[in-house]
C-alpha cells in the first residue's frame, strides 16, 4: 500500500518540516549511494536501514515527524528525511514526478468542519475573536498551496491531509490560522486574493464613534498648536486615541498614532528623523482609517498587533543604513525560507563619546546579543523566539529554552512565491487593483520581492539629484525592472557598489531583491542586495574607488503644482495656527493655478478649508488632503512617464 504522502512530499515540503541544510545534505548522500535500504511491509509499515547500522521506522497511519530512529536527534533529522526522499524516488521513478491531479489539489476540499470541531475551548473563541473581523488573505496555489494571512502564513505540504499543514505562528499545526487559511481558498474559488471574516461581528456594529471623535480631536490641536508644540501640547489627544484604539483591538490605527507619536516626539528632540510630511500624512492616513467603506479592515480590528513565530531560519534579502542627523538607522529584510513570509529587522544607532570612526562602527554594532548588522544583512538568522508585529516589524526574545544564532548564506537561495516575482506586469497589476496605502494594512514589507536578471539593460547617474539609476531584464520576458539608489551619507560606498556589480564587477547579475513602487507606469526596485559570484549587500560592502557614472537621466514627474499643494498642507499641520496668516496670501494664487491645470475637485475643496471657521477645520482640512493624497497616489501608478537608461 503506498504511502501517498510521502509520495507528494516535495523537496520545499521537507524542508519546512526538517530545515534546508538538512534536505540538502540527504540529497547529497543520495546522490553518492549513501542512501538506506527501504522495505515496506504488508501492513504499510516502512523500514529504512542506513549503512551506519542506524534503523528508522514509518508505521502506517503515522506523519514522517512521528517516524522512530535510532539516532539520537530528536527532530526530523536527515535519516526520516533519506527514507522520504528514497521512497519517493523509488515509488515514482523520479523526484519530479506529481500527478495532474496533485498539481491542481486546493485545500478548499479540506475537512474544515471536523478541524475545527476538534479545536480547544481557548481555540476556538481565538477563531469566533479573528473571524469577528475582516482579513484580506494572499493565496498560491500549485502543488504546495499556501495562505497568507495578516498575522501568520500556512502551507499545506500534502494534497488532502490536514496533517501536514504547516503554519509559521508559535504552534506551528493545528492552529486557528489554519481553519482560516482553509476558508480562505473556500471563499476564493481561484482567485489569488480574498478577504474573510467581519460576518454577524464587529465589522459592521462596532461603535467606532469615540475612536473616530479621538482622531478628529487630535487633528484639530495639530491644526490649531502643530507639531512644533511638542508632546506637552499633544500628549493627552494622542494618549486618548491610543486607549481608544486599544479598546477596539485595532492594530492598524496603533501603528498609525505610535509613527505619529514618534514624529513629534523626533521634532520635539530637533532630529533629523523628523519629517514634516510624513507627520501630515500620518494624521491624514488616522483620520483616513476611521471613514474608510470599511473601517473595521482599515483600522485593522481583530488583527493582532504582535504574533508568536514557530522555529524559523529567516535569510537575509538585504540591508540599509541611513543617516538620520547624527545617528544612522539599520535595517535588514529577511525572508522565511520555508513560507517566502517578509520581515524587518531595524534599529538606531548612535555615535559614542569622542568616536571617529562611527559608520564603520556600525556594522559590528549589534541588533541583539550575536546578532551584528554585518553578520545579519549578509547571512541568515535560525531563531526559536521570534516575534512579528502587525507591520512587518521583527522582535526577537529570551523565550525559555529559546535561542537565536546567525550563520552565513549564498547568493543562489531561492525562495516561494510571492516574495519570488516572476513577471513585472503581474507585480504592476497589483498596485493598480489594492486600495490606497491610506487605508491598506501597513506592511513594511508587502513590496519586497527577489527578481531573477537576464541582463543588465544600462545604469546612470544625476549628480543633481545624487541617485543612481538601472535596468535589467527579467528572465522568461518579464519584462524590463528599473532599479534606482539616491545617495545616502550613511552608506556612501552603495551607489557606487551597486554601479560596479551592474558593470559585472562580480560577474553576470542573476537576482536582485529590494522593495518596489510603482512611479509614472514603471516599475521600480530599490535594489538592498544583488546576487552574482557572491552576494552583494551595497550598503555593508565597499570600494576603492566610485565606479564611473553616465550621463543623468530623464524623469518626468506629476506636476510640481501638488508638490506645492503638500507643502501648504504639511505646513498646516507643522505650525498649526500660525500657518492661518499665510494661508491665504499663497493658498489664493495656487488655488487659480490649480484651477488651470484642470484640477478642479482640488480647488473647490481647498476654498472650503480656506473659508472654514477653526470649529470644522479638521473635516475641511481632512477633505482636501485625501483628495490630494489619493490623487498623487493613483496619478504615480497609472501616468506613464518617459525614463531614460
Amino acid at each position: 500500500m503506498a504511502r501517498s504522502d510521502l509520495l507528494a512530499l516535495t523537496d520545499d515540503g521537507l524542508t519546512q518540516l526538517s530545515n534546508a541544510g538538512i534536505v540538502k545534505r540527504a540529497q547529497r548522500e543520495l546522490a553518492a549511494g549513501a542512501g538506506p535500504e527501504i522495505r515496506e511491509l504488508e501492513d504499510g509499515t516502512i523500514e529504512a536501514r542506513f549503512a551506519d547500522a542506524t534503523f528508522t521506522r514509518l508505521p502506517p497511519g503515522k506523519e514522517l515527524a512521528e517516524a522512530s530512529c535510532t539516532c539520537p536527534s530528536s527532530g526530523v533529522c536527515r535519516h526520516r528525511i533519506l527514507l522520504a526522499i528514497t521512497y519517493r524516488a523509488a515509488g515514482t521513478g523520479s523526484t519530479d514526478a506529481v500527478s495532474e491531479e496533485t498539481k491542481s489539489w486546493t485545500p478548499a476540499s479540506l475537512d474544515l468542519d471536523s478541524f475545527e470541531t476538534a479545536l480547544g475551548t481557548s481555540a476556538k473563541a481565538e477563531l469566533t475573536r479573528l473571524l469577528s473581523a475582516r482579513h484580506t488573505v494572499r493565496l498560491d496555489y500549485g502543488q504546495v498551496p499556501a495562505a497568507r494571512l495578516p498575522m501568520a502564513s500556512v502551507r499545506f505540504l500534502v494534497p488532502n491531509d490536514l496533517g501536514y499543514a504547516r503554519c509559521d505562528c508559535a504552534q506551528g499545526r493545528g492552529c486557528v490560522h489554519t481553519a482560516l487559511a482553509i476558508r480562505a481558498f473556500r471563499a476564493a474559488d481561484g482567485a489569488s486574493d480574498v478577504t474573510i471574516g467581519g460576518n454577524g461581528g464587529m465589522t459592521e456594529t462596532v461603535d467606532k464613534a469615540s475612536l473616530t471623535a479621538a482622531c478628529v480631536d487630535l487633528l484639530r490641536h495639530l491644526l490649531d498648536a502643530g507639531v512644533t508644540a511638542g508632546m506637552s501640547a499633544h500628549a493627552q489627544p494622542l494618549e486618548r486615541s491610543r486607549r481608544q484604539a486599544e479598546l477596539l483591538g485595532a492594530s492598524q490605527a496603533l501603528l498609525v498614532i505610535e509613527a505619529l507619536t514618534e514624529q513629534i516626539e523626533a521634532y520635539e528632540a530637533r532630529s533629523a528623523r523628523h519629517d514634516e510630511h510624513a507627520a501630515f500624512r500620518l494624521a491624514v492616513e488616522l483620520i483616513a482609517r476611521t471613514r474608510a467603506s470599511d473601517a473595521a479592515m482599515a483600522l485593522g480590528m481583530g488583527e493582532p498587533f504582535e504574533t508568536a513565530m514557530a522555529k524559523s531560519r529567516l535569510v537575509s534579502l538585504g540591508a540599509r543604513l541611513r543617516q538620520e542627523g547624527q545617528d544612522i538607522r539599520a535595517s535588514v529584510l529577511l525572508a522565511d525560507s520555508d513560507t517566502g513570509a517578509t520581515m524587518l529587522m531595524e534599529k538606531l544607532f548612535s555615535p559614542l563619546p569622542n568616536e571617529t570612526e562611527f559608520h564603520a562602527s556600525v556594522l559590528r554594532r549589534q541588533f541583539g546579543q550575536g546578532l551584528p548588522v554585518q553578520a545579519v544583512g549578509r547571512g541568515q538568522i535560525l531563531t526559536s523566539v521570534a516575534r512579528r508585529r502587525a507591520d512587518g516589524l521583527l522582535a526577537l526574545g529570551s523565550g525559555a529554552g529559546g535561542k537565536t544564532q546567525v550563520m552565513p548564506r549564498d547568493g543562489n537561495f531561492s525562495f516561494p512565491p510571492p516574495v519570488a516575482a516572476r513577471r513585472v506586469e503581474t507585480i504592476a497589476g497589483d498596485f493598480t487593483e489594492r486600495p490606497i496605502s491610506l487605508v491598506r494594512p501597513r506592511k513594511r514589507v508587502d513590496d519586497v520581492h527577489v527578481f531573477k536578471i537576464e541582463a543588465v539593460l544600462g545604469q546612470t547617474w544625476s549628480a543633481g539629484t545624487q541617485s543612481w539609476e538601472g535596468a535589467v531584464e527579467l528572465t522568461d520576458d518579464g519584462g524590463t525592472l528599473y532599479l534606482e539608489r539616491e545617495f545616502d551619507s550613511g552608506a556612501p560606498a552603495a551607489t557606487a557598489t551597486l554601479a560596479a556589480a551592474l558593470d559585472g564587477r562580480w560577474g553576470a547579475i542573476h537576482r536582485v531583491a529590494g522593495p518596489v513602487r510603482m512611479q509614472g507606469g514603471f516599475l521600480i526596485c530599490e535594489p538592498w542586495s544583488l546576487s552574482a559570484d557572491r552576494f552583494i549587500v551595497p550598503d555593508l560592502d565597499s570600494l576603492d574607488k566610485a565606479a564611473a557614472t553616465a550621463t543623468p537621466p530623464s524623469v518626468s514627474r506629476l506636476s510640481d503644482i501638488l508638490d506645492e499643494t503638500e507643502r501648504l498642507l504639511s505646513g498646516a499641520i507643522h505650525a498649526g495656527g500660525r500657518a492661518r496668516s499665510s494661508r491665504e496670501a499663497i493658498g489664493k494664487p495656487l488655488k487659480r493655478r490649480i484651477e488651470t491645470a484642470g484640477f478642479l475637485s482640488l480647488a473647490a475643496r481647498l476654498d472650503v478649508w480656506f473659508d472654514a471657521d477653526i470649529a470644522i477645520e479638521p473635516n475641511a482640512f481632512y477633505d482636501v488632503a485625501i483628495w490630494l493624497l489619493a490623487l498623487r497616489e493613483l496619478g504615480e501608478t497609472k501616468i506613464v512617464s518617459h525614463r531614460v537608461v
